[in-house]
Formats: structure tokens, sequence, C-alpha cells
């Protein structure tokens, strides 16, 4: 998933960066609010993260700004300052979290994951769409209740449909999720792995948007749980 990361700090940020890639985030850099905004860098991200450090100015200031912009997507502010004037400053300029440093990296990324599943309606770590049902925090996928056995690359590649799965995601969203935090795979990479997570989970989910990418098709997995339900049904299993 895409992560816009806010730090002053540049060298500190690839830090981050980096252990952020480690959980699954892959971390695109600014080093100020007016750069955010000047180059649309909050388009596409899946959560915010500001770093303000030990920096002598407030991190609420900015956390506002970028709501006023219309930035809505969750935010986490990073401080190693423990002041609670800080903290309630931020969260009621409409930061969701507001973490104190040392922290490790996982739990940031654990706290992101919470963000944007109830920001996705969702309200623990299973994400259930049709015959569909996936854990994100036991990196598990289900058809019909059958382990899929995924790989890496198709874990990752699921993951990202069923979060967004009335978005079109282009070719580089996917290529981000192949590979967080290191070297691009190809276009053609991408393509052989929706290939081999269609032949998984069914090659109707998955539909190609020509020249944009693919879309996760809801309809289609809705129509795999009816079906699955009436097979359960017809076999006298279901108590009815």
């Amino acid at each position: 998933m895409r992560l816009l990361l806010i730090d002053a700090n540049f060298g500190q940020a690839d830090w981050l960066a980096e252990r952020m890639a480690d959980t699954g985030f892959v971390a695109r850099l600014a080093q100020s609010i007016d750069q955010v905004l000047a180059r649309g860098l909050a388009e596409d991200v899946a959560a915010v993260l500001i770093d303000s450090g030990l920096s002598s100015a407030a991190p609420a200031p900015a956390v506002r700004q970028l709501r006023q912009a219309g930035i809505d997507q969750p935010l986490i502010v990073l401080s190693a300052r423990g002041d609670w004037r800080d903290k309630v400053e931020c969260l009621d300029a409409g930061a969701d979290d507001f973490l104190l440093k040392p922290i490790r990296s996982e739990e940031i990324a654990a706290r992101l994951r919470a963000l944007i599943r109830r920001g996705a309606g969702k309200a623990s770590n299973r994400i259930q769409l049709g015959a569909l049902d996936l854990d994100l925090q036991a990196r598990c996928a289900w058809m019909q209740g059958t382990c899929l056995n995924l790989t890496r690359n198709e874990f990752r590649l699921l993951r990202i449909f069923m979060l967004y799965p009335r978005r079109v995601l282009s070719h580089g969203d996917l290529l981000d999720q192949l590979n967080p935090g290191g070297s691009r795979p190809s276009m053609n990479a991408a393509e052989v792995q929706v290939a081999r997570l269609r032949r998984k989970i069914g090659s109707d989910l998955i539909r190609t948007v020509r020249g944009v990418g693919y879309r996760f098709d809801l309809e289609s997995a809705g129509r795999d749980k009816i079906s699955s339900e009436r097979e359960v049904c017809r076999s006298g299993r279901c108590g009815c």
C-alpha cells in the first residue's frame, strides 16, 4: 500500500521508509506540506504519516493545512516531543492518531492498517467479499473456505484489490505492491502475477480496464457467494 511520509529530515525519512517497506507500505517522501500540495503527492496514497521528530514547530498546523486542502486519508503524527498539548491539538486539527517516538515500525504499520480498515468500512483484520475471505494479519486467503495458498506477491495483489474493490488500480499501483521499497519490477511482471492470481480465484473477479489497469469485480464476487450458498443448500449441510 502507498504511504505519504512527510519529514523535513530526508535522511531520517529514508530510514523510516525502508522500515515501513518491510511491513508492506511503499513510502512516497515529501519534506513539507507545500511540496505535497504543489505536486499532488497525496493522490492515490492509502494513508499519511507526518514525522515531526524533535522539531520545535508544532505539527498541528501541518495537519490542519492538509485537511483544509481536502486530503482525507488516514493520518498519523509521529513526534519525539511528549507534550500532551501537541497531541490534543493534532487530534483536534484532524489527525487520526498521535504516536510518541521511539516506536517500532511494526506498531506504526499495525495502526495504519487499522485506520485503513476503518476507512474501508472494515472493523477487523478479516475482509470478506463474496466467497473470498482474506486475513490481513495472518496473510492468508480462502475461497469458499478453502485455503488458496497464495505466494507473497499474490497475497499483496489480492490485498489491494480487496481493500479498494471499486477503484481501478493502475499498473503502477500493482508494481508498487510487488516489491515495496525496492526496485520496481517490469510491467510484464505485474501482468504475470495478475494472471497467476486469476488462476487461483477465478478470471472473472479481476477485470482488465484497457489502457488503465485492473478492477476487482464486486458483482462477480457476489455471484460466487450466492453460488456457494446454493451448493451448500443442495448438499443439505445448511440445515434449512
